[in-house]
């Protein structure tokens, strides 16, 4: 194994290991102030970054190789050291360092050197590292972990068959009207039955993440949770503004959509179990199958892209860093990861056959593009933008890859996909404003019920999301929906920076159209700037327009609404 970061390392890395190594360089930070030369901070900058980077991807490759099998004994243990006995180590000296650099007369010289961006990363991460809160980040983690086993070992019987949650959740698009509802209330009624288990679970979140947040000095834990999330340009008021324009603008035409979709399938309303079926647009169930073929479309759609992204995609295939399938045990969901001490960005996926797959397979390859393309960046910590940036690199390349995808569909295949494209991403507006709306309730109202909190989420969904009809044996499955996403439970505050950029994939979408190659190179350049700015800074430098322009959305859904003719 070749190491770029720290290469001198044991078999197995420990939390002794961790601590001796930490210390060691934590004992030379009075020498390097000491010195009116900055030469000494900047070494000892440079081997942090070193050891924090070794230590970040052993993590990683512990969560990702955790993930391909939760039913594996040796991964599980290995994961939970990792987290509960190696994390506090590093949090707790990263807070001692990141303390020391803010102070430094010697910051603008590490600010010169590796960007001004990592100050401010610096400083907006203090808080989230905080040694007050480190045994409260260890229990939310363990809690987080027991939410992800639960689900993994989730399935249901649909048409006779058992199937996994993802396979099932799949039939959602079925042309079959039946088959789409047996599945629906099949994996509804499953988080139904887990309903309490997985409601105990949030309430303990709820409870350790609040006095988190006031062990801090705050009332509730929202400001640190946007912290967590390395928010430097916008917060809780700038998001409300954003939901009120998905609002006002988005949310009308989702239900002018969905009175149009149940037009199409011959009913009066659209039924919850129905939404996922368009006739006009959703491809047939098996459309991406074989999923052994998926991979070998993929190149051949990258290479007609960008002979460039191609060979990143040839290197993740040829060194095995895509795990593809969906199958029974391995986590739910699709991300992608770095180990940034090899160089190298892995991606994770749970494919079934169905068209979700290419468009998962384009979004997370848009984010490994994105880590290939910054392995120039020095400083680890930002190599990768915010969430709400790096979102941009991911959907983007589902807008910028629609033209090359006849490698798995056909002509008139195709064509409903690209379509399909403009209305999901009026849908996931939409959608997001749900989901961010609820957690600004749930943190802000932490003594909530969980009652209470199923019912805060039917408003939002009456808000962002109308047209859909719950009544009648719809009614006990509507809140069911937040305890199937993930990111409520594992990552707080992270889902608005999916609607952020989808306002810039969005808006890449469009450039596209007019004119390829300068699209192709915007991402690019998009991809290669990495975290080095903020996320209003990367959107500036790209020429997008800022997400909350207050007639942005507007300009979006009046496009989205052409297209599909709603």
């Amino acid at each position: 194994m070749s190491y770029v970061h720290f290469a001198q390392r044991p078999d197995l890395l420990d939390a002794a290991f961790a601590r001796e190594r930490y210390a060691a360089l934590l004992a030379r930070r009075e020498a390097a102030e000491a010195c009116d030369d900055p030469a000494l901070w900047l070494a000892l900058y440079a081997d942090w970054n070193a050891l924090d980077s070794y230590v970040g991807s052993e993590g990683a490759r512990r969560r990702y190789r955790y993930s391909q099998d939760m039913e594996s004994a040796e991964a599980e243990e290995l994961e939970r050291v990792y987290r509960e006995e190696l994390v506090p180590v590093a949090e707790d000296a990263g807070a001692a360092f990141l303390a020391s650099v803010l102070a430094s007369r010697h910051k603008d010289a590490i600010g010169a050197r590796y960007g001004a961006q990592l100050l401010r990363v610096l400083e907006i991460n203090q808080e989230p590292l905080s040694p007050l809160n480190s045994e409260l980040r260890v229990k939310v983690g363990d809690l987080a972990k027991r939410y992800d086993q639960r689900v993994a070992k989730g399935s249901v019987v649909v048409g006779g068959e058992t199937l996994t949650l993802p396979r099932a959740t799949g039939l959602l698009n079925s042309a079959e009207a039946a088959t789409r509802r047996e599945a629906f209330e099949a994996v509804r009624g499953w988080y139904l039955g887990e309903r309490d288990a997985l409601a105990a679970i949030y309430d303990e979140q709820v409870a350790l993440r609040t006095q988190m947040g006031r062990n801090l000095g705050y009332s509730d834990f929202v400001p640190l949770g946007y912290a967590g999330m390395g928010r430097t340009d916008y917060g809780p008021a700038e998001a409300q503004a954003f939901r009120d324009a998905v609002e006002k603008h988005a949310s009308p035409l989702y239900a002018r959509i969905c009175a149009d979709q149940a037009q199409a399938l011959g009913c009066a309303t659209l039924r919850p179990w129905d939404a996922g079926y368009e006739p006009r647009l959703t491809l047939a169930t098996g459309v991406a199958e074989p999923i052994a073929e998926q991979l070998d479309k993929a190149e051949r759609a990258f290479e007609r892209l960008s002979p460039r992204l191609a060979e990143h995609f040839r290197r993740m295939r040829r060194e095995g860093l895509i795990d593809l399938e969906n199958r029974p045990g391995k986590r739910a969901g699709a991300f992608c990861t770095s180990f940034s001490d090899e160089a190298k960005i892995a991606i994770f996926c749970n494919s079934i056959g169905d068209e979700g797959d290419v468009k998962t397979l384009m979004h997370e390859m848009g984010h490994a593009f994105q880590g290939w393309e910054s392995q120039w960046i020095e400083a680890v910590e930002l190599r990768w933008p915010t969430s709400d940036g790096a979102e941009v690199h991911s959907m983007g390349m589902e807008f910028l890859s629609l033209p090359y995808l006849d490698e798995f569909f056909s002509p008139e295949d195709l064509a409903r996909f690209q379509r399909n494209r403009w209305r999901r991403g009026i849908q996931l507006l939409c959608y997001v404003s749900v989901v961010d709306a609820f957690q600004h309730w749930v943190y802000q109202h932490p003594d909530a019920s969980p009652d209470e909190r199923d019912e805060a989420w039917a408003r939002a969904q009456e808000t962002y999301t109308p047209g859909i009809d719950w009544s009648g044996p719809a009614a006990r499955y509507r809140s069911s929906r937040w305890y199937a996403q993930l990111h409520v439970f594992r990552y707080p505050f992270y889902y608005i920076d999916y609607a952020i950029a989808e306002s810039g994939a969005m808006q890449l979408g469009l450039l596209d159209a007019r004119d390829h190659e300068a699209c192709l190179a915007t991402y690019l350049e998009l991809c290669r700037l990495g975290g080095t700015g903020s996320v209003l800074q990367l959107f500036s430098q790209a020429g997008l327009r800022s997400p909350f322009d207050p007639t942005l959305i507007q300009d979006l859904a009046a496009h989205a609404a052409g297209v599909l003719e709603v």
